[in-house]
């Protein structure tokens, strides 16, 4: 079989060859009122076979005519210093070639009817970024294939084509990453469908409908997820407590930890968003063997006095209030040692089906 396939490749290499050998290269030449041609002429003294056409305009095509036309292989050197090098059929850029374009960029593929049709590579180029764009083209249009586009300050995005649309795309910077699934509008937003915004390790998942984002989650949010609630009951309550002469409001939590600890008690806050830890309860949780994830992803939050305060962002396994045993809590942690105040806010009640706060009789209603 190998024989076979080293004599099938001798074959071609010398008919090759010999075909570059056998071009028939005449000195005929044909005065046109915008044109010089010089080649070989048919018996009607039109152009037929191998010959040069120098055009007035300064273009000039070089190789097959076929009764005078541009046909078969040949390469047009255009004024402007552009070029197209390739297949032609009556005048036209069909079947395989590349087109050059001065400064501009190139494409090289299949043609029809002058136009980008079939597989194909096509680059462009401006001022602060180039364009490469692979794939199944139909009438210079993409409809199947990558587009990336590559920026001066090294962004780079990225867009994905099903049947002549877009359907996802990736845009990538130092800052942050955006991806996107679905169908798109004309410029390539997102219409219908999900997008993902990475910044400084925190992801934003948004459903898309309409142009419009309906619902976003991140991952320092606290979701309700059913199999993050174990425990018997459909809901437990749990009693606020107060101190004396004080309307300061608190719950108690129980963390998993290697060495056992008393419940902790949270401000319960209705008006704060975080679950946030203070910073010495945290040295004491972490001392006493808290399992926790750092996520790697500082936030800042505004305190009383309008000053930013930094919070580090973690995920706890476990821990317990009531009769529930809850996890995978996303809880902010103060990073000042003089923040000291752990609150019990709504991300905290997100965690759960629905959440019942009684007024009068200081009682939360947690509902699994």
């Amino acid at each position: 079989m190998k024989k076979n396939l080293i004599f099938l490749y001798l074959i071609f290499v010398s008919f090759t060859i010999y075909s570059q050998d056998v071009i028939q290269k005449c000195n005929d030449v044909k005065e046109y009122e915008n044109a010089r041609y010089s080649g070989c002429l048919d018996f009607e003294a039109n152009p037929e076979g191998f010959g040069k056409m120098s055009y007035k305009d300064g273009n000039i095509y070089e190789g097959n005519w076929n009764r005078g036309s541009r046909e078969g292989f040949g390469k047009m050197s255009y004024s402007n210093g552009s070029s197209y090098e390739g297949d032609w059929i009556k005048n036209k850029k069909e079947g395989v070639g590349t087109e050059l374009e001065l400064d501009k960029g190139y494409y090289k593929g299949e043609w029809e009817n002058n136009m980008f049709n079939g597989n194909g590579e096509r680059k462009i180029i401006f001022d602060t970024q180039y364009q490469m764009i692979k794939g199944l083209f139909r009438n210079d249009e993409l409809q199947k294939g990558i587009e990336e586009i590559f920026f001066e300050n090294g962004d780079k995005s990225t867009r994905i084509y099903e049947f002549g649309k877009v359907s996802r795309t990736k845009y990538i910077s130092v800052s942050f990453s955006e991806s996107t699934i679905g169908s798109h509008f004309s410029n390539s937003k997102l219409n219908n469908g999900k997008q993902i915004f990475i910044k400084n390790n925190i992801i934003t998942e948004s459903n898309f409908e309409n142009g419009l984002a309906v619902d976003q989650k991140s991952n320092i949010d606290n979701n309700y997820i059913i199999e993050d609630i174990i425990g018997e009951d459909k809901s437990i309550t749990i009693d606020l407590d107060k101190e004396f002469n004080d309307d300061t409001m608190y719950v108690y939590l129980k963390f998993s930890t290697n060495k056992p600890i008393k419940p902790v008690r949270f401000v319960f806050d209705t008006g704060a968003e975080m679950f946030s830890i203070g910073y010495k309860l945290f040295e004491n949780l972490k001392k006493n063997g808290l399992d926790y994830e750092d996520l790697n992803i500082t936030v800042n939050t505004i305190g009383i006095r309008g000053e930013p305060t930094p919070n580090k962002v973690i995920k706890i396994k476990e821990l317990t209030i009531g009769s529930y045993t809850v996890k995978n809590i996303i809880a902010f942690v103060k990073t000042l040692e003089t923040a000291n105040t752990s609150l019990l806010g709504i991300q905290f009640l997100k965690k759960f089906k629905e959440v019942q706060w009684s007024l009068n009789s200081n009682k939360l209603v947690f509902y699994k």
